[in-house]
């Protein structure tokens, strides 16, 4: 079961975010699916506003891609420590496009029910991002 679903979350990686192909996630995401952003404690739920708000990020982010570095799985549980890189080309947060590459750090822990993904705990580097983005000045 862990090696099947590592494999999934390897699948999610590379057609959502590397390909942007969003009508692979019919297959990848259960109908409930819950995003959950650590760093302010939001959550999306629902497969369609989850589309939806990976639609707005590739818009704002058109090439994105992220690269797994570590996956580890436990039962029903997939962690992965993954760099995602990308030109902002598009409207981010409310902010304008800004033109500049970025690449993070991002943690994520997925639990994965019957073969899909049904929740993602997200913690990426937004310090990093803002500061790439020159929203913010850099503190290192």
């Amino acid at each position: 079961m862990e090696q099947r679903n590592k494999e999934l979350v390897r699948r999610m990686n590379y057609e959502i975010w590397n390909q942007g192909n969003l009508d692979m996630m019919d297959e990848l995401f259960s109908d409930d699916i819950a995003l959950h952003f650590l760093p302010d404690g939001s959550e999306t739920r629902g497969l369609a506003a989850v589309r939806e708000h990976f639609r707005e990020h590739r818009e704002a982010f058109p090439n994105w891609t992220e690269e797994i570095k570590l996956i580890i799985a436990e039962g029903e549980y997939v962690a992965i420590h993954f760099a995602s890189s990308g030109t902002n080309a598009g409207s981010f947060v409310g902010n304008p496009p800004t033109g500049k590459q970025i690449r993070i750090n991002e943690v994520s822990i997925l639990r994965i029910v019957d073969g899909k993904i049904t929740e993602q705990w997200l913690l990426p580097d937004l310090l990093s991002l803002h500061e790439q983005l020159g929203r913010i000045p850099r503190t290192h």
